[in-house]
């Protein structure tokens, strides 16, 4: 995704999701964690989240942006993925 649609989403989800205070986000740029894409991400931390309200409200926003979520460590990344190459 660009960094216009990922300050967005962030502000988006800041708006929408409960349990977002005091949480570590970052703004990760193209090139900087290719291993999922390779445009920017966001990463927010959800690893003493005490419900997965968060994580599923977090979820939801993806999806309507047309984005995918992969819980790696103490981290919920959105991502926009790689291009589906089989047909």
């Amino acid at each position: 995704m660009k960094r216009r649609q990922a300050v967005s989403v962030i502000k988006e989800i800041s708006e929408q999701c409960p349990y977002l205070e005091g949480k570590s986000i970052k703004l990760l740029p193209p090139k900087d964690n290719d291993a999922l894409s390779n445009t920017f991400q966001v990463h927010i931390q959800v690893s003493d989240d005490p419900s997965p309200i968060l994580v599923s409200c977090i979820e939801t926003t993806a999806e309507k942006h047309n984005l995918a979520t992969k819980r790696i460590d103490d981290y919920l990344i959105v991502y926009k993925p790689y291009p589906n190459t089989t047909k």
